[in-house]
């Protein structure tokens, strides 16, 4: 016990004691400019009240559910493979190199890397230059300022970690799993359906909570690469990350903002429940 508590303090001062005073000023008011300290719901009331209507919130975390979802699925399609031949394919003493290589990105400033990507995405940049010159597309390809250009910027964040912890699912499988099931006549995709991925599920699931979790907080990828806006099924709507951003740089009402910022935290932790009910393996 004696050895967590320097991780139990260092989390509870910077981490447990700043999201518990987040939360309370949340409770707050507003008097002359002034903060009330206090207790008070008329932030959540005057919030639910516009939820779909003026402020449209709720399409705002609909917007940012869908866009955190659909770039984690892309980066765990790109990931699993990554690391499943990192861990069956790459010799042993080579993929620490590999791990390290993967995790390269986080060495950089990430708003240097999402400035890197709009200068190769954008309408005049290296990939539409590129493809325009091979003669493969006729006009170039809008990217930067859509969603799609807000889910390279989060694929690219997410990736390095993702694969480290798929990469330690699948070094985990006990290999004589995946022969006995080919010694009874499994072929490869059978192997990899019925044997491998029920047991990498608990690391599959774990990615993907890590990965829908930073995407709802993210915001520089939606701003940078996004534009703010993207349009979807919702229409074009900012992130719900976003939003909090712009009414915390245009309003003088912090409580109100704290508990917006509560909110997003209160659907971090009902995904955070959802996949830990998700991430057990099967008996």
């Amino acid at each position: 016990m004696a050895c967590l508590a320097p991780a139990i303090i260092y989390d509870s001062l910077l981490f447990l004691l700043p999201l518990f005073f987040l939360i309370w000023i949340g409770f707050w008011t507003v008097d002359n400019y002034q903060l009330v300290p206090g207790f008070s719901l008329s932030n959540y009331s005057d919030i639910f009240q516009q939820f779909f209507t003026r402020s449209r919130y709720a399409f705002a975390i609909g917007q940012s559910l869908w866009v955190s979802a659909t770039a984690t699925l892309l980066a765990l399609l790109f990931c699993y493979p990554f690391a499943m031949v990192l861990a069956f394919t790459v010799p042993a003493r080579w993929q620490r190199l590999g791990i390290l290589l993967a995790i390269v990105p986080f060495w950089s400033s990430y708003i240097l890397r999402l400035y890197a990507w709009q200068t190769l995405l954008n309408r005049e940049g290296l990939l539409n230059s590129l493809l325009l010159r091979l003669g493969l597309i006729q006009a170039p390809l809008e990217i930067v300022f859509t969603q799609n250009g807000t889910r390279i910027g989060l694929i690219h964040y997410l990736a390095p970690i993702m694969i480290l912890i798929l990469y330690l699912a699948l070094k985990n499988v006990d290999r004589t799993l995946l022969s006995a099931a080919q010694n009874l006549g499994a072929n490869r995709w059978q192997v990899f359906c019925r044997v491998l991925l029920p047991l990498t599920r608990p690391g599959i699931v774990y990615s993907a909570v890590f990965g829908m979790i930073i995407s709802l907080g993210d915001v520089l990828s939606g701003i940078i690469l996004g534009g703010g806006t993207g349009r979807s099924i919702f229409g074009n709507l900012p992130l719900f990350s976003t939003m909090i951003l712009n009414e915390y740089s245009a309003s003088t009402n912090l409580p109100r903002t704290s508990a917006l910022a509560t909110i997003l935290i209160f659907i971090m932790v009902l995904i955070l429940v959802i996949g830990s009910q998700f991430s057990q393996t099967e008996s």
